[in-house]
């Protein structure tokens, strides 16, 4: 795996300037939010936010950001990335200064929704700059390095939040510890968005040679794509918020262990980007991608029976070997099979993918809480199972340019 990693980060430096910027920029970006992902939570008790609160502002960040999304891809295939990727930034600079300069709770709760605070992000435009100036040969390796570089940083992310004791200990107030991270995230967005001055507008001048309207043709395989996706991140929004809520219950593990599992099954996350790419190689994007769900179907229906919570961490460990493996590619396939209209159907695909999985967890509660804390793994697995079988189904036969002989440089 050692020479996997210095193999993906070298190749970095083979890659066109804009696809560094944009890869860099997200590792940093990812490095910052999942610093938040710890403490934004926690920051907002501190002020006097409510629990119910807190979760009703996560939820109005994701709806809101759903909706953005769509706007943002929609108007990035229209008027130009460029544009659409510095107003992106620039939002999330402006939530981030709030954050580290006011302590008025409405405020914040205001700037979390609007500005996305915290939340992990990569907007259709980006994707599309990604796959624009990488070409239909290097589209899924540079969106699989993307990914793999994004989760090692989010990985040192979530250790750094241990500097809040630090800068307490040398005599800083709690609240003005928070305020520090805040401004780290927004300094992190603020390079973003310097270094997205560099970029170079990657449409050049085609929207306007193409009609602007969807093909039904290209709507049909958007529709079908986002119901495919729904499905899948349904099932595993199941269990993906409260499965350390289940260790507790099931073996009465403490966070301390919980975390450390976390932390590992992240680590071994990161190169199932590696072993995706040289999947998708061999077999397809989506032969590949139907391929990764099996051990996670599995593992989901075998962790509910297991004894003991050693015999299920390293049931979940192996499984993160696979787990996100489709995440890069199916970014890489949407952006191969839709042509032009790239920004516009990741939008689409975000929007469906953060409503869909919104739900879910309300229902897990519920079924943990007064039916069984099996059955929340089982639903999983059958969505994901579902999922599987109908994107193989559904999309065996079309394929992205690259895998027809039609890639260009």
């Amino acid at each position: 795996m050692a020479g996997g990693l210095r193999g993906r980060l070298s190749y970095l430096r083979t890659l066109p300037r804009d696809a560094q910027v944009i890869i860099y920029t997200q590792a940093l970006r990812r490095f910052s939010f999942a610093i938040l992902n710890v403490i934004f939570p926690i920051y907002l008790s501190k002020l006097g936010a409510s629990s119910l609160l807190i979760g009703a502002t996560m939820t109005g960040r994701s709806l809101f950001l759903a909706l953005r999304s769509l706007l943002e891809g929609l108007a990035a295939d229209r008027f130009g990335r460029k544009p659409i990727i510095l107003i992106t930034s620039l939002l999330l600079t402006l939530g981030g200064l709030i954050y580290a300069i006011s302590g008025s709770l409405p405020l914040l709760v205001a700037s979390a929704i609007l500005f996305s605070v915290g939340a992990i992000t990569f907007p259709p435009a980006e994707q599309a700059v990604l796959a624009e100036s990488a070409g239909d040969v290097d589209r899924t390796a540079i969106f699989s390095v993307n990914a793999f570089l994004a989760t090692l940083m989010s990985v040192v992310g979530s250790f750094s939040t241990a500097l809040l004791g630090a800068l307490q200990s040398i005599g800083l107030g709690e609240l003005a510890a928070y305020r520090v991270l805040f401004a780290v995230y927004a300094a992190s967005c603020l390079i973003t968005l310097l270094a997205f001055l560099t970029v170079e507008e990657t449409m050049r001048g085609e929207a306007e040679a193409e009609e602007m309207e969807v093909s039904e043709d290209e709507r049909l395989l958007l529709l079908k794509w986002s119901g495919v996706v729904a499905i899948d991140i349904i099932g595993g929004s199941f269990i993906y918020g409260l499965l350390s809520y289940w260790f507790y219950l099931r073996f009465g593990v403490g966070p301390g262990v919980i975390g450390a599992l976390f932390g590992a099954s992240r680590i071994i996350s990161s190169f199932s980007y590696i072993l995706g790419f040289r999947m998708a190689r061999r077999f397809g994007i989506i032969r590949a991608t139907v391929l990764s769900r099996l051990p996670v179907v599995a593992v989901n229906i075998l962790t509910p029976l297991m004894p003991s919570f050693t015999i299920v961490a390293a049931l979940r460990l192996f499984m993160a070997l696979f787990s996100m493996i489709d995440v890069p590619l199916r970014q890489s396939y949407i952006m191969g099979i839709m042509g032009r209209r790239r920004a516009s159907a990741a939008g689409v695909v975000t929007v469906v993918s953060r409503f869909t999985s919104a739900g879910a967890p309300t229902v897990t509660g519920y079924v943990l809480q007064y039916v069984s804390m099996s059955l929340p793994f089982f639903i999983a697995a059958s969505f994901q199972c579902a999922s599987a079988a109908l994107m193989y189904l559904l999309f065996k036969d079309v394929r992205p340019p690259e895998e027809r002989g039609e890639a260009g440089s």
